[in-house]
């Protein structure tokens, strides 16, 4: 984690915070809420969480507001409080079979078991300003506002679809896809996958090592690698076999009485990819990416299954770099590294000042010594 340090008067560093304070304060005409961060900004809350890799809505609002919708900034406060925790125990591994989903894609099939699950999403719909929001006083019931066609209409109190089955085992079962457990970069797990959270990552690094730092990463630079892939600085184009949103049930032992018990579901973003590759075990197959982050956050999902399958062909692209890919995506080394350039840097800067000016000062007498010997010669070529 890069952190940054100042060097100034504790009476200027005071005031400078106060005015921080003070300017977030006058921001909020209405003093907005913690819960209403967590339930009006879902998604940035489900970003932040994933990056901070600590699964807290409402910590995660409470980030946000004290860093003014800063996502990074509120990472960077949220992973900092989950380093002062203490660790009691880790869940079992779960199975996403059980996710109760509420949202369900697939590009890659039109027909799947459990059907097509849009759920709540704007995908199909053009990206317009809508200037009613502006204003609104009353929330409205999304029941009421759907005005919905007498002849097609819904019964709201239907079933909800619960857990489905994903997609890629389908293939798996054509034995189309590689296992992904065989296909993992190495075998070493034998007590459980790595925590880098706690243990130092060193490379050439595992695959569990390698997605748990993909999920934590930033979401932006994820998007940005995943597409550098996709547009052509790379070999992985794929097909998504499923996106999906949901609950995910955890089990886990209790630090005291060692009694399994189930927690309330966790939100996750799960993304299940599939890319051609021909000469896998001399068969025509497809490999495997896959991703999987807290919250409502399928774009950093889709964008880790890309940069999975990516480091898996460990080739020249810098999406295919284990190591490049894994240092550029921590938002919060990237963060201390660049913010860290506004603070003072006096004595280095100086000494570079010193050294350019030197060259400068040598290249001018060199110059002028050369100008003699050719006037002494009689010209000045």
């Amino acid at each position: 984690m890069g952190y940054v340090a100042v060097s100034a008067g504790e009476d200027v560093i005071r005031r400078a915070e106060d005015l921080y304070e003070k300017t977030r304060i006058e921001g909020e005409s209405d003093t907005v809420s913690v819960d209403q961060v967590a339930d009006q900004f879902g998604r940035l809350t489900g970003q932040v969480m994933g990056e901070s890799g600590l699964y807290a809505p409402r910590l995660a609002a409470l980030a946000i507001k004290q860093a003014q919708g800063d996502a990074v900034e509120a990472a960077f406060l949220l992973r900092a409080y989950r380093s002062t925790l203490e660790l009691w125990g880790y869940a079992e591994a779960p199975s996403t079979d059980a996710l109760d989903v509420e949202r369900r894609v697939s590009p890659a099939f039109k027909d799947v078991p459990g059907g097509q699950i849009l759920g709540g999403t704007k995908d199909y719909t053009q990206r317009l300003l809508d200037f009613d929001l502006d204003g609104e006083d009353d929330p409205v019931n999304p029941i009421d506002a759907w005005d919905l066609d007498p002849e097609h209409d819904v019964d709201i109190n239907d079933e909800e679809p619960g857990s489905l089955a994903g997609v890629v085992d389908l293939l798996r079962e054509e034995e189309l896809v590689a296992d992904p457990e065989t296909a993992a970069i190495d075998d070493h797990v034998e007590d459980g996958p790595q925590d880098t959270t706690r243990e130092p990552l060193s490379h050439p690094a595992p695959r569990d090592a390698i997605l748990q730092e993909l999920s934590r990463g930033e979401t932006g630079a994820v998007t940005a690698l995943g597409y550098s892939a996709l547009r052509g600085y790379g070999q992985v184009h794929p097909t998504l076999a499923e996106v999906r949103v949901g609950s995910l049930p955890l089990r886990v032992k209790h630090p005291y009485t060692g009694e399994t018990a189930t927690l309330p579901g966790t939100d996750v973003s799960e993304c299940q990819g599939v890319v051609p590759a021909y000469e896998t075990r001399d068969e025509a197959r497809f490999a495997f990416g896959y991703g999987v982050t807290f919250g409502r956050n399928e774009r950093k999902a889709i964008g880790m299954t890309m940069l999975d399958a990516s480091i898996q062909l460990d080739g020249d692209a810098p999406a295919e770099d284990a190591e490049f890919v894994l240092d550029v995506v921590d938002g919060l080394d990237s963060f201390g590294f660049i913010e860290h350039l506004k603070l003072p840097h006096y004595v280095t800067f100086q000494s570079i000042l010193d050294r350019v000016r030197s060259i400068q000062e040598r290249d001018t007498t060199t110059d002028e010594k050369v100008d003699a010997e050719l006037a002494e010669v009689g010209g000045d070529d």
